[in-house]
């Protein structure tokens, strides 16, 4: 995890906190990107996993809040915000059995991520992350 750069100048949408809204924010985001390039293959897996990150670490209580989505193309990289208004806890990796269904999503931000890390205070958490944009179809990683 790595230190935040300067924030740029987002387009920021609000969400309802509900899982059928990962693939809303998923399509807002990469609405602006070629469909099929590896940058929008990336965009949309890390959406996913950062909304469905802050869905899970959400408190209990406050289910049925918002959470904000923001992008932007910065240079050649896509910078992504999902931000909320905090959790039970600090933000944490946890150790999942090989079999488990879920909990990985932030392993894959930081594995595919150009860069990414997490801010969080009193008031609530932002994941970010950027992948570079590169133009063509998908590499076949």
């Amino acid at each position: 995890m790595r230190t935040d750069p300067p924030k740029a100048a987002l387009v920021r949408r609000r969400f309802a906190r509900r899982p059928e809204e990962v693939a809303a924010a998923r399509h807002f985001v990469t609405g602006g990107l070629a469909r099929g390039s590896e940058a929008w293959e990336t965009a949309q897996l890390l959406v996913s996993e950062a909304v469905t990150s802050s869905l899970d670490q959400s408190q209990p209580n406050r289910g049925s809040g918002t959470l904000e989505v923001g992008y932007a193309v910065v240079g050649r990289r896509l910078r992504v915000e999902v931000s909320d208004d905090g959790g039970p806890a600090r933000l944490r990796q946890r150790i999942h059995a090989v079999r488990s269904a879920g909990g990985r999503g932030l392993e894959l931000v930081r594995t595919l991520a150009s860069r990414w890390g997490v801010r969080e205070s009193a008031a609530g958490r932002t994941i970010w992350f950027e992948v570079d944009i590169t133009g063509g179809p998908p590499s076949g990683r």
